[in-house]
């Protein structure tokens, strides 16, 4: 069970998901799933924004759902943690 203690601040008071990437937001190659979304919202601290992978005729696959990251080193951890 969580306790007070656990809540994010940042996730809490802030608005941390963008509806859009900026340019300057590194994009991580990883697919988001609801748990790993999850996570970035309690374990981490800045911003990030999700949007879909451009569609690839040539593999014919769906656009996955992935995430960019305004701080690098968030992105690296999250590529660490769930790729």
């Amino acid at each position: 069970m969580k306790s007070i203690e656990d809540i994010n601040l940042h996730t809490w008071f802030s608005e941390r998901e963008l509806k859009y990437i900026p340019s300057h937001f590194v994009m991580v190659n990883s697919t988001v799933t609801s748990e790993s979304r999850q996570w970035v919202l309690e374990k981490l601290q800045g911003r990030f924004a999700t949007a879909a992978a451009v569609f690839d005729p040539y593999t014919n696959t769906l656009p996955k759902l992935r995430i960019a990251f305004e701080n690098p080193k968030e992105a690296v951890f999250y590529e660490l943690t769930w790729s």
